[in-house]
């Protein structure tokens, strides 16, 4: 139960309902994630944009690294809820023969990840634990991987995005939904 006053779909109405139709997972309910919000529309609107931008939209970052970041930054944080749900829908996105890869990043294992992703993962990990000790020496080892500057720009956007989730989740008490409504993405995203 979050810690404040949440409305459920059944409740909502106006730009609200409009919004939880648009952010709904495919059998219609919405995550506490995005219910947190329900006080504020705009507020809610917001956090879906940014997080369809950083983690749905066209990028030179496949899904799967982009989950890979944010499981990696929700364990850091401690954020059992965000790191259940991306943790699901990275092994949804992995071919079989990797899947064991999401529960070892949910225990911090990433001998089994490749040299790309364990750049990513450093990265993320510095810039979650210590922003402010990130240096150029730190892009330059991510060149050395081969990842490009808009592959380290969109490594950010992913990193902060789930700094930011994290905190929400965390802040205002949202609490993981039934096993069958995790790892779901809204439909909005999938277009």
């Amino acid at each position: 139960m979050p810690y404040i006053k949440t409305i459920q779909e059944s409740e909502a109405t106006g730009p609200l309902k409009d919004l939880y139709t648009r952010y709904a997972n495919p059998d219609g309910s919405v995550d506490q994630v995005l219910k947190v919000h329900s006080l504020n529309p705009a507020s809610l609107e917001a956090h879906c944009q940014l997080y369809i931008q950083s983690c749905h939209k066209p990028s030179p970052l496949s899904r799967a690294e982009r989950e890979i970041i944010g499981t990696t930054v929700s364990r850091i944080n401690a954020c059992t809820y965000c790191q259940t749900h991306h943790a699901a829908g990275l092994k949804k996105l992995l071919p079989e023969n990797r899947k064991h890869l999401a529960d070892e990043v949910v225990s911090a294992d990433y001998t089994n990840l490749t040299e790309r992703e364990q750049a990513l993962v450093n990265y993320a990990t510095k810039l979650t634990k210590n922003p402010s000790s990130i240096t150029q020496s730190d892009i330059t080892t991510l060149h050395a991987a081969n990842l490009t500057d808009l592959e380290i720009l969109d490594a950010a956007q992913v990193t902060a995005y789930f700094a930011y989730a994290n905190r929400i989740v965390l802040g205002l008490g949202a609490t993981l939904e039934t096993p069958s409504q995790i790892g779901h993405a809204p439909k909005e995203s999938q277009k």
